[in-house]
């Protein structure tokens, strides 16, 4: 449960043609994979695809695609089913993606050994299980819910693709494999036990590959029928062969040859009776598939005269791609399946075809008749270019966007197509990227270097030496220049590549000092040269080579550097000399550089510094498309990943240095306090006190303000310049973030704090979500930003969490901070209505994560009340399958089980009439449960320092458990969950330690009795001494912060550090000693009723019912007990020579002082004593005695008497002046009394 609110921005500023490698749908979306390892998700509108979403990740090609319905596991009402999207790239790499917002859910980077080519699920197997096929005689079977590798389905003799059907006979599902030369066989699966077997061998198997002249034919895939059970079609190069599984039997049925001079790309069965067949010039075929006599689709065969279908040609269609840019894989389609509002199903045919520069797509709706004509029906097509939301791209001045890269913690550095570059702040960028030409002049944070380069600006990166700042960049000219940053002047120039400079790279090397200070580049030609930034010099260049670079090994000690390149050969080379020491190949070159003793450089990682994930405020990344062939990349979009919760932090850290000073009419509010919310937020992200926020970037201590007179004036110093960039970043986040037109009050207030637009709208800027692995799934252009609150729930949550974190900050300053909560309450409940009924409400699950934050726990609150009776009462029936209770941690994982149990356990607190009695047992159990952790935790990551998610857990069930005690207290054991608490007291995490001391106070406000009654009993009967003292240090946290509530208990915590200090319990007394000691010097000086003398080590304390005890350190033992008082003692106090002992009681208003010894007459007494001592025990019964006042003294005061104990706390106590006189002070009354 990581605290950190990632809220990815992406600025779109160019079109990328997209090369399409593979290609299916589901209704209405149509998912492409793309040759630079994009996938695109569009969408069907008025027989044209929409762009929807982008998602990001993959490092190589996208090899197959396949969509499978799943449970959600949001808990949203909203959303009870989503489809997930599995994807396999060509590097084995296979993902999951939720459908609805593009959410990586999880990873598996090795997921398929070779370059998968099919992923399938199927039905027989209920769709959990997930079947990666390729280049590969194997076949992994993976669990489509976590995409584990469950088997290696292995032992064929060729690469192999495998499909499902229904055996009639043996009334199960079963599976049937191709290879590639044709062979076919039948297998069993068991999914129980994931177990592959063949019961027998299959009869009659054909022979699908055929030796013929020309090519050879090769099986591409085998498909089977949903409608007719048992029915199956291989599909090879030059035909495709329907046949019918019978009793582990092949029954051919229909032989579909392709035409000459063409060949089969693919084919499937969709509708209820039809088939669809693709050849690789662009043409498909239409089919109905007729079943025999008396057999209706659907039905399976009982004769053996029933086993014989027969297919007719419906139509052809034709695709006519660009006749100037021919490339292999040109054609790609999909069956797009609908049913329409009279129950009829409609089929259409999706397809894309690639072209080098405008690449398009048709779709058909396939007619279901036949027809006599045998010319193919010609198909037009249409241009994604066309149908790109975006019309304006690149900068009029300075061109298409080639490079950047981040500059310190504020600026970003852009290279252009036309050789500029310009350095500005992220809010310039974030809002003008696509037209930063126009805001640049004039302002002193911007550098803008023109005509930096001839022709494109290829990459750049930024390096710090010697307390200054220099920019790095390469050309297309082969030219790596520098520039200072700081003065934005130009510095030096390296003409050291023959073709563009490709990517620059940090050496791994840093103690090296003629390493030290330099920079590597690489060319496209992958040459390399070694460039020293500290003495401006170029110190060596490596020539090209044929293959890429892939590492560099710093091997200085022995003075040499080794170049590896991707064909496995290494290049060793003399630093000293600058010669070829030889070349290494093979085996040998791997040898070299499994030696880890070495730095080492992976270029085929990113060559840009590494990323501190959540340490930075936001974390920029470039959207490109690449082509391999051409060794070209297409910059189209920029991420602005910005962590909120730091943001926010930043700019309160800039708050607090402003205080004190001078800035103008400008007033700084407080900084808010130190938050005392001890929870898995500040477990995770610590607060400010303890926030490193980043650096100040150097261009803006350097900028001066540029706006009029009265701003500069405002922002004179170095620190309001700080203050004032922190703001225009909120700012340039708010803008892109806010709907407008939804509340009044809190739209008025953000923009007149931050100066901003009303109804602002950048239509180059949409919003991403974060998943599994950092990936990221992005929204295409929208037409109307509020489209964006439709996406999803997880788009909603994080959107309103990101809007209401930055608000809250923004009204802070503003001055109105009490009314922050209304204002984004309300904000969040007009949204609704201002969306319209597409709104999809936020998830609770995903704000169940950040509940801790106060603006995170009203979004709950606000999406809650938003739903329905009915709504409200199936969100607890999903949560509550997963709670701990309700399941084992063998059925669900972990982390589901804990967000069920906070879910459940926030709606117990805040609105506990929602739960029955049922839920709130088991949620109340699964939060003591959760308290502990240890069940849920998995056994193989289990270690005795917690994680961050457990730590996270544990957090989260202390406050519920506290907030909402009064309500789980009747099912738990009360007692056991304190003590947990009491142990968790004494974590050395702050977070922890504060966490279980702020849970147990909050319980002691809803059960005082019971809070006190388990500290006083374990204070003197726990096994542990430790225990003890940990009992008497959380009573000393309560007289320091809470005295109050422990005002009418204050006898039984004396009674029970007494025993504590009995000398006759072996070590007892020496261990608990120190603290004991501090605990009683505390009571003294905070309650007026209790007193210790020192001269006679006795210490007395006044109870409720009017009695006083006197008790004897040293032995550890009740002395004397003194009663008379009518009414609780009030304040008391010891004589100078300890000889008398005087007692208060504003209830009876009397004074009364008695002998601090036992006299004879209480000696004869003492059996009969009556009051508190009748309550204890016969031990202490022995050990005390009780008498009568020395003298009694009434008063009465002047005014309205003091009741409440803060005021008896601070307004009355007695000064013994002499040992004869004692003085009682009530608020500004003095009364003496003689003794």
């Amino acid at each position: 449960m990581t605290s950190a609110i990632a809220w990815p921005l992406v600025v779109w500023h160019n079109f990328s043609n997209p090369i399409t490698t593979c290609l299916t749908s589901s209704y209405p979306n149509v998912f492409a994979g793309q040759k630079d390892g994009h996938i695109w998700i569009y969408t069907l509108h008025n027989d044209r695809v929409r762009h929807k979403l982008l998602l990001t990740g993959h490092k190589a090609a996208i090899a197959a695609l396949c969509v499978i319905k799943a449970e959600s596991k949001t808990g949203d009402v909203l959303s009870t089913s989503d489809d997930i999207l599995i994807s396999a790239a060509e590097d084995g790499e296979i993902a999951r993606w939720s459908i609805s917002d593009g959410r990586c859910l999880g990873v598996n980077a090795k997921g398929f050994l070779g370059v998968p080519r099919q992923l399938k699920t199927f039905s027989q197997f209920k769709d959990r299980y997930l079947f990666c096929s390729g280049q590969s005689n194997e076949i992994c079977i993976l669990n489509s819910a976590t995409l584990e590798v469950v088997r290696i389905w292995g032992s064929h003799s060729s690469w192999v693709m495998c499909s499902d059907f229904y055996d009639s006979v043996a009334q199960r599902g079963r599976l049937v494999t191709i290879t590639m030369d044709g062979k076919l066989d039948i297998w069993d699966f068991d999914p129980s036990r994931q177990a592959i077997f063949k019961e027998r061998a299959a009869v009659n198997q054909p022979q699908l590959i055929k030796e013929t002249e020309g090519a050879p034919d090769i099986a591409i895939d085998i498909v089977s029928s949903a409608s007719f059970p048992g029915l199956c079609m291989a599909v090879t190069r030059r035909n495709v062969v329907i046949f019918y599984l019978h009793n582990d039997r092949f029954v051919p049925e229909i032989t579909l040859p392709a035409e000459q001079g063409t060949s089969w790309t693919g084919a499937e069965f969709c509708g209820e009776n039809r088939l669809v067949l693709y050849t690789q010039d662009g043409e498909y075929v239409e089919y109905i598939i007729r079943p025999p006599e008396g057999v209706r689709p659907g039905a399976m065969a009982e004769q053996e005269a029933q086993l014989y279908y027969s297919a007719r040609l419906l139509q052809k269609y034709r695709l006519h791609a660009a006749e100037n840019a021919p490339m292999p894989d040109l054609y790609h389609s999909t069956i797009l399946s609908n049913t329409d509002q009279d129950g009829q199903t409609q089929l259409s045919v999706v397809s894309f075809c690639n072209d080098a520069d405008h690449s398009t797509f048709t779709i058909n709706r396939l007619s279901g008749s036949e027809t006599e004509e045998l010319e193919p029906k010609s198909c037009g097509l249409s241009r994604f270019i066309d149908v790109w939301p975006l019309k304006k791209g690149q900068d009029p001045k300075f061109g298409r966007i080639t490079a950047t890269v981040p500059v310190s913690s504020n600026h970003l550095a852009i290279g252009y197509e036309s050789g500029s570059i310009c350095v500005v702040p992220l809010s310039l960028a974030l809002l003008h990227l696509s037209d930063l030409s126009q805001y640049v002049d004039h302002r002193s944070s911007v550098r803008v270097f023109e005509g930096a380069h001839r022709g494109s600006v290829t990459c750049m990166i930024v390096h710090e030496s010697h307390q200054h700042q220099y920019l790095l960049s390469g050309g297309r000219d082969g030219a790596v220049k520098i520039w200072n940053l700081i003065d934005g002047k130009y510095i030096v120039s390296f003409t050291v590549h023959a073709l563009p400079v490709k990517s620059f790279i940090d050496p791994a090397e840093q103690s090296e000092a003629r390493i030290r200070g330099c920079v590597v580049s690489v060319a496209r030609d992958n040459s390399v040269a070694l460039i020293s930034v500290d003495s401006m010099s170029c110190l060596f260049i490596f020539p090209s080579h044929p293959y890429p670079l892939s590492a560099i090994q710093w091997r200085t000690a022995e003075d040499y550097l080794v170049l590896g390149y991707s064909d496995e050969t290494s290049y060793v080379w003399q630093l000293a000399t600058g010669y070829l020491d030889r070349v290494l190949h093979g085996k040998s070159s791997k040898q070299v550089f499994d030696d880890d003793r070495w730095p080492i450089n992976q270029v085929s990682a990113s060559t840009s510094k590494p990323s501190n994930g959540n340490k930075q405020n936001v974390n920029i990344r470039s959207i490109a498309s690449h082509n391999q062939a051409l060794q070209t990349s297409i910059l189209f979009g920029h991420v602005f990943s910005f962590n909120i919760r730091r943001v926010v932090h930043d700019l309160y850290a800039k708050y607090e240095k402003t205080r004190g000073q001078d800035l103008g009419d400008f007033v700084v509010p407080p900084t808010p306090q130190q938050s005392t919310s001890f929870t898995s937020y500040d477990a995770v992200v610590p607060d400010i006190t303890a926030f490193r926020p980043d650096k100040d970037d150097p261009l803006d201590v350097m900028s001066q303000p540029e706006d009029d007179e009265s701003t500069k004036k405002l922002f004179k110093d170095k620190r309001g310049t700080d203050l004032r960039k922190r703001l225009e970043l909120v700012s340039a986040i708010i803008a892109a973030s806010i709907s407008w037109n939804v509340s009044e009050a809190f739209e008025t207030i953000c923009s007149r704090t931050l100066m901003l637009q009303k109804h602002s709208y950048y239509e180059n800027i949409s919003y991403g979500i974060k998943g599994a692995n950092g990936y990221i799934s992005l929204l295409a252009p929208l037409n109307d930003e509020k489209d964006a609150w439709n996406i999803s729930p997880d788009m909603t949550a994080t959107r309103l969490l990101s809007v209401a974190l930055l608000a809250k900050a923004i009204i802070f300053i503003a001055g109105q901070e009490a009314k922050s909560s209304d204002l984004i309450a309300g904000y969040a409940m007009a949204l609704p209505a201002a969306v319209g009924n597409q709104y999809c409400f936020p998830s609770l699950s995903l704000l169940s994560k950040y509940w801790q934050d106060p603006s995170a726990r009203s979004l709950f609150s606000s999406a809650l009340n938003g739903l329905s009776e009915d709504d409200i009462l199936s969100l607890i029936s999903y949560w509550e399958n997963y709670l701990p209770t309700s399941s084992s941690p063998e059925s669900h994982e972990p982390h589901m089980m804990a967000r069920a149990t906070i879910v459940l356990g926030i709606m117990g607190c805040d609105q506990p009439q929602v739960l029955t009695t049922s839920v709130r047992k088991y949620a109340a159990l699964s939060l003591a449960l959760l308290l502990s952790d240890s069940d849920l935790d998995d056994p193989k990551t289990h270690h005795s320092d917690p994680s961050h998610a457990s730590v996270a857990r544990t957090l989260a069930s202390m406050e519920l458990l506290s907030q909402g005690f009064d309500t789980w207290e009747s099912y738990i054991n009360a007692a056991e969950v304190l003590r947990t608490m009491f142990t968790y007291s004494a974590d050395p995490q702050p977070a922890m330690s504060r966490g279980a001391k702020n849970a147990i106070f909050q319980i002691a406000n809803t059960n005082m009795p019971l809070v006190i009654g388990t500290l006083t009993y374990d204070a003197t009967h726990a096994k542990r001494t430790e225990d003890r003292a940990q009992c008497l240090r959380i009573i000393g946290s309560f007289i320091r912060k809470k005295p109050v509530l422990l005002y009418s208990h204050v006898h039984r915590v004396v009674e029970a550090v007494v025993k504590t200090l009995d000398p006759n319990v072996p070590h007892l007394r020496e261990n608990v000693l120190p603290t004991a000691t501090a605990v009683l010097h505390n009571l003294v000086k905070t309650y007026p009723f209790v007193d210790f003398s020192s001269s006679t080590q006795k210490l007395s304390v006044g109870t409720l019912e009017g009695a006083s005890v006197i008790y004897d350190l040293r032995t550890a033992t009740r002395s004397v007990v003194l009663e008379g008082h009518q009414g609780a003692i009030s304040a008391l106090a010891f004589s100078p020579d300890a000889k008398f002992v005087a007692t208060c009681s504003l209830q009876d208003q009397t004074v009364r002082v008695w002998y601090s010894t036992l006299s004879l007459l209480g000696v004869l007494t003492s059996s009969f004593s009556q009051g508190l001592a009748r309550n204890e025990s016969s031990h202490d019964h022995r050990e005390s005695g009780s008498q009568k006042a020395y003298k009694v003294f009434s008063f009465a005061l002047p005014h309205g008497g003091i009741t409440e104990p803060y005021q008896i706390m601070h307004q009355v106590s007695f000064d013994w002046p002499s040992s004869r006189c004692v003085k009682l002070h009530v608020r500004d009354l003095v009364m003496s009394f003689n003794v």
